[in-house]
């Protein structure tokens, strides 16, 4: 079981039993704040072995694909990569699993009205040269054949915009060289470049086409930038990294041109850097020591959110002038400087950990994260909770999402159905001596786009 799902060593006494699966597929009106339309939960049935759940996305067509990296005792293979689908009604399917990558680090990315893009390295074998791949697909969780990108592959990172423009970075065995390669849409991968000499990196591509390779150069990090349809730019550095250890990097880039990017690991420093529109870089430590987060492995403890209308945010694990654990947000500004020192707490409950936070239509975002909720029968039982915005406003106060009979598991997901506004919410559970995944969604947008 990976560390995003372990909030702590358990005995079997307090799994919680196989029948909580069907509560699952009860409303529960118990959980709405007052006032607000409650949340209802859906069941995603045949979903157990989950070791930590990798992304929920949806396209344009309201269908939505959840994958996640499962490992289960009497699987064949014993480790696989899981997927569900989400129709716009709501129902939930467990589509054929990955077949043939490494399913702890594949990436799978939604585009347009019904497509995806597949990143992963090959499974491996004895005979495996630990490929880069990618196919194309769909999102039911189909995909096509494998084009192979390099041999001895040991990380990668990708990102594709609405339209299908993708970029991926990769480094190599025994190589120092951080490589990069392009895909417009509806043409295969452009051959690769060697753009750094980097071990981790993080990368980021606008609706525009704009692209943003971010990496740790020594105590500082360094970011080149390519323009739709121009050449990349030199290296800048810029910021000061304050522990490097386990360091994890996430981009964010925006249709004007601004960057934001996030850095850190769990138990030291994290911040956030910002690059303007004008090419002017801002930069903020937000926690000298920043709590965990259930974000996923490649990403950094503090989760970048583009709100849609012209602000950002940033989301991490922080803690209280009290020493309280706590799930803290702060904006992001439109000029250089703009990092708010003031950041809002959305967490009341001791012990919550960050979990995802997303954007939706209409500036709203949701924010998901795990605290332990403690009973005297059950004095080791975790939640899972959301908080939402709406409309650019302020955010009510989190609900509580899993039900009491259920002992949530860090390393919940969350999207928004685009053509309802529905926030939608992923969420690891235990269940017998394993872990399960069920869904919680939110209520519509009030005020929908037309």
């Amino acid at each position: 079981m990976g560390p995003a799902l372990s909030p702590l060593q358990l005995t079997a006494r307090w799994l919680v039993p196989a029948a909580a699966l069907l509560a699952l597929v009860v409303p529960a009106p118990a959980m709405a704040a007052t006032g607000v339309a409650p949340w209802r939960l859906e069941a995603i049935a045949s979903s157990t072995g989950v070791a930590e759940l990798h992304a929920l996305q949806f396209d344009a067509e309201g269908n939505g694909l959840l994958s996640w990296y499962g490992a289960q005792q009497g699987h064949e293979p014993p480790a696989f990569g899981g997927l569900a689908t989400r129709d716009p009604a709501g129902s939930w399917l467990r589509p054929p699993d990955l077949v043939g990558v490494e399913p702890d680090n594949a990436q799978i990315h939604l585009y347009g009205t019904t497509h995806a893009l597949l990143v992963a390295r090959e499974a491996a074998t004895s005979t495996s040269r630990r490929q880069l791949v990618v196919a194309d697909g769909q999102s039911d969780g189909g995909f096509g054949k494998f084009a192979t990108l390099e041999d001895y592959v040991s990380d990668h990172w990708s990102a594709v915009n609405d339209g299908g423009d993708a970029i991926i970075a990769w480094t190599v065995e025994h190589s120092p060289f951080l490589r990069v390669a392009e895909r417009a849409a509806g043409k295969d991968v452009a051959p690769a470049l060697d753009l750094a000499v980097a071990k981790t990196a993080a990368v980021a591509i606008n609706d525009r086409g704009d692209r943003v390779v971010v990496w740790r150069a020594g105590t500082r990090l360094a970011a080149r930038l390519q323009p739709v349809n121009g050449d990349w730019g030199p290296t800048v550095r810029f910021g000061q990294v304050d522990a490097i250890t386990h360091l994890q990097l996430s981009a964010l880039l925006e249709r004007n041109g601004r960057v934001v990017v996030t850095w850190g690991s769990q138990g030291h420093a994290c911040g956030v850097s910002v690059r303007d529109s004008r090419g002017r870089w801002s930069n903020r430590t937000l926690e000298r020591r920043c709590g965990p987060s259930g974000s996923d492995s490649h990403a950094a403890p503090v989760i970048p959110i583009d709100d849609g209308g012209g602000a950002s945010y940033v989301a991490w694990t922080g803690a209280t002038r009290s020493g309280r654990r706590a799930v803290k947000l702060t904006r992001i500004g439109a000029g250089a400087g703009g990092i708010s020192r003031t950041p809002l707490l959305l967490s009341r409950e001791r012990g919550a950990v960050l979990d995802d936070a997303a954007a939706g239509p209409g500036r709203s975002i949701a924010v998901t994260y795990t605290a332990p909720r403690p009973t005297k029968a059950r004095p080791y039982i975790f939640a899972t909770f959301a908080a939402l915005r709406r409309g650019g406003g302020s955010f009510g106060h989190s609900t509580r999402l899993t039900p009491a009979t259920v002992f949530a598991a860090r390393g919940s997901r969350v999207a928004f159905q685009p053509l309802t506004g529905e926030p939608v919410v992923a969420f690891p559970y235990l269940v017998g001596r394993t872990v399960a995944v069920g869904a919680a969604v939110g209520p519509p947008d009030p005020a929908p786009a037309t």
